[in-house]
């Protein structure tokens, strides 16, 4: 009898211990921005637990990698939750470089950032009857690429290429505002 309890529990250790599913994981660290290739990524089997919340919560190796680009970043290893894939934007829109004064734009700006576009005004030295007003130019904007200072000696700012997911013949207004001032990018949604 207590043979036949040991076969039994054992079994059941051993069937529990192949109890997982294979998931996508991250086989170098990706930046958000980054798109999704296959050639990065390695099924890795893993226990979630039963419930559909947990299976569901990170890409099934199952199936093929999902098209886009990744909307954080992950570290090598990681296994890919579903909400870290998103939309590519990638061959849409155009890309607009912008000069950034160093203050103007979050420290840590990266590839695959949403900002919001500002338009500062710049001072004048007679002050005017009603200041002049920043304003929102474009909203939600993808950071493509950041670099910093361009050009030679006593160069600060950054350059900053952004795609908007417009036509060209839509950007005269916005690009007018921007150059009238100084441009402030504001990081939304994460």
């Amino acid at each position: 009898m207590l043979v036949a309890v040991a076969t039994v529990a054992g079994s059941r250790v051993v069937a529990a211990a192949d109890d997982t599913e294979p998931v996508w994981a991250v086989s170098s660290p990706v930046r958000a921005g980054d798109p999704v290739r296959s050639a990065d990524l390695v099924a890795t089997p893993t226990r979630i637990g039963s419930d559909d919340a947990g299976v569901s919560a990170y890409l099934s190796a199952g199936s093929a990698p999902p098209a886009g680009m990744y909307t954080r970043d992950l570290a090598a290893g990681e296994l890919v939750p579903t909400t870290a894939v998103g939309e590519s934007t990638a061959g849409r829109g155009v890309e607009v470089p912008l000069a950034v004064e160093p203050g103007d734009a979050p420290a840590d700006l990266a590839p695959g950032d949403l900002v919001d576009v500002w338009a500062v005004p710049s001072g004048t030295s007679a002050p005017p009857a009603v200041p002049p007003r920043a304003a929102q130019v474009l909203s939600g904007v993808e950071v493509v690429a950041v670099a910093g200072p361009a050009g030679g000696l006593g160069a600060t700012g950054l350059q900053v290429l952004l795609r908007i997911v417009s036509s060209p013949d839509e950007l005269g207004r916005p690009l007018a505002r921007l150059s009238a001032g100084s441009v402030v990018l504001v990081r939304v949604g994460g």
